[in-house]
């Protein structure tokens, strides 16, 4: 019985011990699962491998500006593999935000104001950069940066007025209001203005669109030959005077027109019509040292002077002198057809300067 017994047993055992050697446990197939996800990574190439940042850094001492060159193009060794193209767009903005324009002194009233020196980026050095881009990247560089001197400095101002160039006088009837404002408005704009050595004066640009807005004000024009109405009537006045002191300072002519119809208050030929949208009066000052505007009207009599400094080396010309007596007084026929008051405003105020050809004649409005 007892041999049986441990018979049965030796049995029950060996059939479990059949089970389990016939089926893997849960453990062991976890153990075989992670070893089979387990594979060898592949190593990534260098042109696959991501790409060092190339920073170039600018600074003026408050301020840092900075570009990834590697966005464009650069690989970190050979500076033609930038696109410059890119680089300058990128630098064109820089130079917007570095560069400040100087301010020349000017006169207000007899007070000098003084200049104010700008600065300006120097891009050449930054273009010289380019070829040994490595040397400047990933730390910051002093932004290169020039001084940007005025035209007309202060002290060019307190010698202006050592010698008078010019002059020229006009007259005027002071009791035909409109046109007298209007002459009291150009020659506010003109007065004190100083050209410097080189530069080109533009009466059309320094006085501005004539209109009611501005405070111009209704007055005997030329249109076409014929006597008319407009805005800002008179000025061509203050242009005509200031014509004459410009050719005795001997300053270079480079546009003038005369009116269509004879005025009064210069001798024949010595006039200059201008209009906004039209003819332009333009005079270069050719000379060595800047030359200054003086401009005043009052009871009658309009006078422009040029002045320069003591060492101002000019060639004056001569021109015939004005008429003596008060010019005649224009009179406007069929007022009942005269030009609308704001047509110079409406018709010419988005329309851009006048070219720079000149003419000897001209038959639009005059004013």
């Amino acid at each position: 019985m007892r041999g049986h017994k441990t018979w049965v047993w030796i049995l029950t055992l060996s059939i479990i011990s059949g089970c389990t050697l016939g089926k893997p446990s849960s453990s062991a197939k976890e153990l075989s699962s992670t070893t089979e996800k387990k594979k060898p990574t592949p190593v990534q190439s260098q042109s696959e491998s991501k790409v060092t940042p190339s920073w170039l850094k600018l600074s003026d001492g408050e301020n840092v500006w900075k570009v990834d060159l590697s966005q464009m193009g650069y690989d970190g060794i050979d500076p033609t593999s930038l696109d410059r193209t890119a680089f300058h767009r990128w630098l064109n903005q820089v130079q917007k935000e570095i560069n400040r324009a100087p301010r020349n002194a000017r006169l207000e009233d007899d007070h000098i104001v003084p200049h104010t020196i700008g600065q300006k980026l120097d891009r050449e050095v930054v273009e010289q950069w380019l070829d040994d881009l490595h040397e400047h990247t990933n730390k910051v560089e002093k932004a290169p940066i020039l001084p940007w001197r005025p035209r007309v400095t202060t002290a060019m101002l307190k010698h202006i007025r050592e010698k008078k160039l010019g002059s020229y006088t006009t007259r005027y009837n002071p009791y035909h209001w409109n046109r007298s404002h209007n002459i009291d408005l150009s020659v506010h704009a003109i007065h004190n203005h100083v050209i410097p050595s080189g530069d080109t004066f533009s009466f059309n640009q320094t006085v501005g669109i004539r209109s009611a807005k501005r405070g111009y004000r209704p007055a005997t024009v030329i249109v076409r030959g014929e006597y008319t109405e407009g805005i800002g009537g008179g000025i061509c006045q203050t242009s005509s005077t200031l014509y004459n002191s410009v050719a005795r300072a001997g300053l270079r002519i480079l546009q003038r027109s005369s009116h269509s119809k004879h005025v009064t208050y210069v001798p024949v030929g010595q006039d200059a019509t201008v209009s906004w949208g039209g003819p332009d009066f333009r005079f270069q000052n050719q000379l060595n040292r800047p030359v200054l505007i003086r401009a005043v009207s009052s009871d009658g009599w309009l006078t422009v002077s040029i002045y320069g400094a003591a060492d101002t080396v000019y060639h004056p010309r001569e021109t015939p002198d004005p008429p003596q007596k008060e010019p005649q007084t224009e009179e406007v026929p069929n007022p009942d057809e005269k030009q609308p008051l704001d047509q110079t405003e409406k018709e010419y105020e988005n329309s851009p300067l006048p070219s720079t050809d000149s003419s000897n004649r001209d038959n639009s409005m005059s004013e």
